[in-house]
């Protein structure tokens, strides 16, 4: 199956007016998050669910996707994807949803990033831009086995090669 993991876009900080779950995205996190919507469009993405974590901002960032790559599909906000995502929570999902030929989940860091790292193998983790969005082709029937890279997306770059992406 091929797994589209995206970065919620850059939001407001949290402040004493704002709690956590309400920070949204300004005009220019929405901006940069359709630079990379436009990249995902260019490659294809053409996915059978999106699921996206309940705050705002990430339902926001999973909003501009559907909008930009012309999705008419399900928009799903699922609790799983909360801060404290893991793999454990991304089976609970699939065992839910299957089977999908294609899925992009919208979460939060540093779950992300970890999630990625264990898929290939890196390391020390990366650096998982706000706004960015990685595809990767996993076994939904051994999420312990390595994923395949596919491609990176930030903003209008796209990164095909594995080590140039996580460097």
């Amino acid at each position: 199956m091929k797994l589209i993991i995206v970065r919620h876009a850059a939001a407001i900080e949290k402040t004493s007016s704002v709690a956590e779950e309400y920070r949204y995205l300004p005009p220019e996190g929405r901006e940069f998050f359709r630079k990379t919507a436009r990249t995902m469009s260019k490659k294809g993405v053409n996915p059978s669910l999106i699921l996206t974590s309940p705050l705002l901002r990430a339902v926001q960032t999973a909003d501009i996707l559907a909008e930009t790559i012309s999705y008419i599909g399900p928009l799903v906000v699922a609790d799983e994807l909360m801060p404290g995502f893991d793999k454990t929570a991304l089976q609970s999902l699939l065992n839910t949803f299957q089977p999908l030929k294609e899925l992009v989940i919208v979460g939060h860091e540093p779950d992300l990033s970890l999630l990625i790292a264990s898929f290939l193998s890196l390391p020390g983790g990366f650096n998982f831009r706000k706004g960015a969005a990685v595809k990767l082709s996993i076994d939904t029937a051994a999420l312990n086995a390595p994923a395949a890279f596919k491609w990176l997306a930030v903003g209008k770059k796209l990164i095909t090669d594995e080590i140039d992406a996580f460097v």
